[in-house]
């Protein structure tokens, strides 16, 4: 596995570290947002295999990994961290050589946020592929709830992370149907996890949980792109989320690998299999 040099922008006021692991001519660009509590390394299993089809970006975002990691929630609220990704594909598409489509991936809050972007200015992407993510809570009163429930987090993060971090990886939500899992890739991900700031990652839950993001679901008809989703087929919660995304997008595709929550994890190869035949 070849893993390019990390690299680092400035964006309004915030540093975010990325890695460009292709800049071949012919091929798309495909921007991956990773997930809560995660970065950018939730992805190095699946750099060799996307370097086949196209040019992989992976960004730490806002609070996670080697990016800026503020304390003030009012860092990630979803209008700051869009306009901080937009300035940073507008960069990027000037900093490099090769002038290839882009497509933007995201998973979990990712997806929400890659979401947020190509409906803010959808001439940016080529496509978007939402793995596990949601357009947001339509009802005042549940997303009121929500966000006493991402509080209540948040609060559990900076008290005790580490057991914070052991009920959240016990979540049925994250529960993987493979018998044949790769241990050793698990554990990495789990010790990723480990390592992310608590109040950094706190800050980030009150500022862009699902609580606080405005709902964009009325909207979705407007977005003229194509849209591929992806929800596992243990992940009963997001299938329906996604069976009503299919209701509201113009161009979409759905798919439902074996797997649960995490489908990148999972089911690398089928997830791998999806994305080439999408951006393909």
């Amino acid at each position: 596995m070849e893993l390019f040099a990390m690299m680092f922008e400035e964006i309004n006021h915030h540093t975010y570290a990325y890695r460009m692991h292709r800049q071949r001519t012919g091929l798309p660009f495909l921007l991956m947002l990773h997930g809560f509590m995660g970065d950018q390394r939730a992805f190095d299993h699946l750099i060799d295999g996307l370097g086949e089809f196209c040019n992989p970006v992976t960004v730490d975002l806002l609070g996670h990994g080697q990016s800026a990691k503020s304390p003030d929630p009012s860092d990630y609220r979803e209008e700051q961290q869009v306009a901080d990704l937009r300035a940073f594909i507008h960069r990027m598409h000037r900093n490099t050589d090769v002038d290839g489509e882009l497509f933007l991936h995201g998973y979990s809050m990712g997806g929400r946020l890659a979401l947020k972007t190509a409906m803010a200015d959808p001439a940016l992407v080529g496509g978007l592929i939402l793995e596990s993510a949601n357009c947001g809570i339509r009802d005042k009163r549940e997303r009121s709830r929500r966000r006493q429930t991402d509080e209540q987090r948040a609060r559990e993060i900076t008290a005790d992370f580490d057991r914070f971090l052991r009920h959240w990886q016990q979540l049925p939500l994250f529960a993987s149907p493979a018998a044949n899992h790769d241990k050793k890739l698990q554990k990495k991900y789990r010790n990723n996890q480990r390592e992310q700031s608590p109040e950094a990652i706190a800050a980030s839950l009150r500022g862009f949980g699902t609580g606080s993001m405005r709902p964009c679901c009325d909207e979705l008809p407007s977005l003229k792109r194509p849209v591929l989703l992806m929800a596992g087929t243990h992940d009963e919660k997001y299938r329906r989320i996604n069976r009503r995304l299919v209701q509201r997008l113009p161009d979409v595709r759905f798919s439902s690998p074996k797997a649960g929550h995490r489908i990148h994890l999972d089911n690398p190869g089928e997830f791998l299999q999806e994305v080439k035949s999408f951006i393909s």
